[in-house]
């Protein structure tokens, strides 16, 4: 497997986005997952993906977290996968806050959604070893069950208040398929 184009909502393809993914037994498997994800997400861009975006029912996501130039804030977390994730615990406390998503126009809309402030989560490694990390950045656990829905079929989409979506805006300029179109 290799860089694979995230599948959209709304194509047949897609479909596979509302559905629950099953755990990995394989762990071969688990690291060709994990492989193609990296590299999908290092092509296109983002911060977080999951096996179902690329069209795999499998309980795999990664993230790539690090600051940036426009957010020197954000933790640098780098590169992790968490295979057969299981959230533990998440804070009261939350925050709101603007998500978009590769499988959603090809990363063009964002949509306000509360998440938790912190988290607790249990999963295995690449190596099959089981992790569990309390993850206390606010931006580090949206990422974190932002992917982890998409294991269980939800969307950010689905996660929006009502009253939230007069908020939703469109920026064509963040279409990942640009990426293909001009080499970067």
């Amino acid at each position: 497997m290799g860089i694979i184009l995230p599948k959209q909502v709304g194509t047949e393809e897609g479909k596979l986005l509302f559905q629950n993914s099953v755990g990995v037994k394989d762990f071969d498997e688990g690291r060709k997952i994990v492989e193609s994800l990296k590299k999908t997400l290092e092509h296109y861009g983002g911060v977080g993906l999951a096996a179902p975006q690329i069209g795999i029912s499998r309980r795999v996501f990664v993230v790539n977290i690090s600051p940036t130039e426009n957010y020197p804030g954000l933790p640098k977390i780098g590169f992790q996968a968490y295979i057969n994730p299981e959230i533990l615990e998440i804070s009261q406390e939350i925050n709101k806050d603007y998500e978009g998503c590769l499988s959603v126009f090809y990363a063009t809309l964002r949509g306000l959604v509360e998440r938790a402030n912190s988290l607790k989560i249990r999963y295995l490694d690449i190596n099959g070893e089981e992790q569990t990390e309390e993850i206390e950045h606010p931006f580090y656990s949206r990422v974190v069950l932002h992917e982890n829905d998409h294991l269980n079929g939800k969307l950010f989409l689905q996660r929006m208040k009502t009253e939230d979506f007069s908020n939703l805006y469109w920026n064509e300029d963040l279409d990942i398929r640009k990426k293909d179109k001009y080499g970067k």
